[in-house]
């Protein structure tokens, strides 16, 4: 009997833990992620194409058109690396009064191979 009732039990939390971890929502879009303040985000990436005091664009590629996004810069973005026109960029942003506001910049520096 007391077999039967740890069998039981163990079955029971076991399924607990499962409904509990696959209850958690999944995003509908894969490039959406929460952001700190709860505020969905999103990520492009891209060549810079130009930049201003407290802005620059991005010219992103999708399906052979070139979209130029324009993304402005407040006192919480972060930016890994320097922002230079030319630069490939991946940019993780939310969207505020129709505005894109860069959470997280990661610029990629251009490197030149010389071959020998």
């Amino acid at each position: 009997m007391r077999f039967r009732t740890v069998l039981s039990l163990a079955t029971f939390f076991a399924f607990c833990f499962t409904v509990a971890v696959w209850s958690q929502a999944l995003p509908a879009n894969g490039s959406t992620a929460l952001a700190e303040g709860g505020v969905p985000s999103e990520s492009v990436s891209g060549k810079i194409s130009s930049i201003g005091d407290a802005s620059f664009s991005v010219d992103v590629v999708k399906n052979q058109n070139i979209n130029t996004v324009q993304f402005l810069i407040d006192g919480s973005t972060r930016v890994e690396g320097k922002l230079a026109v030319g630069a490939q960029a991946t940019v993780v942003y939310r969207s505020e009064d129709g505005r894109n506001v860069a959470t997280h910049v990661v610029v990629q520096t251009a490197t030149t191979h010389n071959s020998y």
